[in-house]
């Protein structure tokens, strides 16, 4: 891939190395926010490869129960993969913020931009219902992570209109009580639980159809990246040595929790296991461990990009800008793409190691991914008064 450099991406590296030196202005673009989602999709991308091809990349426990880990390049990667979905739904309350900011230097006003999140919430859920639904490679068919974020976007749109701090307060409150009652959910859930409720509450790959992302269990990230959207200009916040102290103040947390094997987890290592196991948290219901790590290795990640910014007008890096950038539609074709890429190898004679396998078809499916996203972006500038906006 380090040599890979489509034409549309170069026709676009001089407009991306503008907006990251302006992007310290007031209502300049965050490219680095751009960044860090579009490394969010690439780790997804490479998740949902391997489910493509049936390779598991297990580095996460699921419902309490201690996990089957594959070959340590299978969990070294699956650690990679599960940066992905902390980091998309906190994005996802920090871009409600931040659009609403825009539109309202533009002289909206909070009607309209509520409509908007309405729409495009509902626009989320029915791509899920007719586009990822089908895409999906897995048992069962899935209602997957874009419904869950549909309904607390519709949530947040309206928690929004509140002071920031109230919001903020909301979400952390929303946060801990959740992780409060995650032990007696599992006690409860475990034994089985019906779709609805499943959806809400919990998760499982039982109901009919299956699903992973509680509203609840995720949709607190989406209240506190709203809340953290506000201040995310701030001096301050702009300043990468900050954000390497706040990661180590995440791990340093997560340490502590994984440590006490108390609150935080719904899942305990146990000395008996391997010693990497340290390092596997429960993904789904998110445990509080699971949010801190991974929050951990983002804010190092967005450290390094405020620290260069200047890279994220170079390859690779503004591959990475422009899949932040367009993640919505990123999201749904990478499905389409890792789908159809998953029926091909079927039908050819492929004989590889598993995570070899899903690296390769996840190389594939970026080559083919990163043009059609610079494309669209180009397309919905060209066009931003358009139905175009909501995807």
């Amino acid at each position: 891939m380090a040599h890979f450099s489509p034409g549309t991406l170069q026709s676009t590296t001089h407009s991306v190395a503008q907006a990251t030196v302006a992007a310290q202005r007031a209502g300049a673009r965050l490219v680095a926010i751009d960044a860090l989602r579009g490394l969010a999709i690439v780790a997804m991308a490479l998740d949902h490869a391997a489910a493509s091809v049936l390779v598991s990349l297990q580095a996460e426990s699921y419902g309490g129960f201690t996990p089957r880990l594959g070959n340590w390049p299978s969990w070294l990667l699956g650690l990679f993969t599960n940066i992905a979905s902390p980091t998309f739904w906190i994005l996802a309350g920090v871009s409600m913020t931040l659009y609403a900011q825009g539109r309202l230097r533009k002289g909206d006003d909070n009607r309209a931009i509520t409509r908007f999140f309405l729409i495009r919430a509902a626009v989320l859920a029915a791509l899920d219902l007719t586009v990822a639904w089908p895409a999906w490679r897995g048992a069962t068919p899935y209602t997957h992570v874009l419904l869950s974020i549909g309904v607390s976007i519709a949530i947040v749109s309206l928690l929004r209109l509140l002071p920031p701090l109230v919001v903020a307060v909301i979400g952390f409150a929303w946060l801990i009580l959740y992780q409060l009652a995650l032990p007696t959910l599992a006690a409860h859930f475990n034994q089985g639980v019906p779709y609805w409720q499943a959806l809400l509450l919990y998760f499982s790959y039982e109901t009919f159809p299956a699903t992973e992302f509680s509203i609840l269990g995720w949709g607190s990230l989406i209240a506190l990246g709203s809340a953290f959207g506000t201040i995310v200009r701030r001096p301050w916040l702009q300043r990468w040595g900050n954000w390497v102290l706040v990661g180590v103040g995440f791990f340093a947390l997560w340490a502590a929790l994984r440590v006490s094997a108390g609150f935080g987890d719904l899942w305990h290592y146990d000395a008996s296991l391997p010693p990497h196991y340290w390092l596997i948290m429960n993904k789904t219901p998110p445990s509080l461990t699971f949010l801190l790590f991974n929050f951990g290795i983002a804010s190092w990640v967005y450290a390094f990009f405020l620290a260069r910014p200047r890279w994220l007008s170079l390859d690779p890096l503004v591959w990475l800008v422009t899949l932040g950038q367009v993640a919505l539609f990123a999201f749904v074709v990478h499905l389409v793409i890792y789908g159809l890429l998953g029926r091909l190898v079927e039908l050819l004679p492929v004989t590889a190691p598993g995570a070899v396998k899903a690296v390769i078809v996840w190389l594939i499916g970026l080559m083919i991914l990163l043009p059609l996203c610079a494309w669209y972006r180009n397309v919905r500038r060209a066009r931003p008064n358009t139905l175009l906006r909501y995807l």
